[in-house]
């Protein structure tokens, strides 16, 4: 007869420490604030933009709400 084979032992993943957690939240804080930063300061470049040069990248004033709001995320 063939002797019965061990199972492997599987280790389970260690919880993360509540400092990585923290860290993660900060990190993930920190970049939506940059990116809504950023969507501000874009609103404000194409709010200040005239006819003409909105008419030259191929949008409308009307457009540029909803073209911020499809590049958001």
């Amino acid at each position: 007869m063939s002797a019965p084979t061990k199972e492997p032992i599987v280790n389970a993943p260690k919880p993360t420490s509540f400092h990585q957690r923290l860290i993660h939240a900060l990190r993930g804080w920190r970049r939506r604030v940059v990116n809504r930063r950023r969507a501000r300061a874009d609103s404000r470049h194409l709010a200040g933009m005239s006819e003409h040069d909105l008419r030259d990248l191929g949008i409308g004033r009307s457009e540029v709400p909803g073209l911020l709001d499809e590049h958001r995320y």
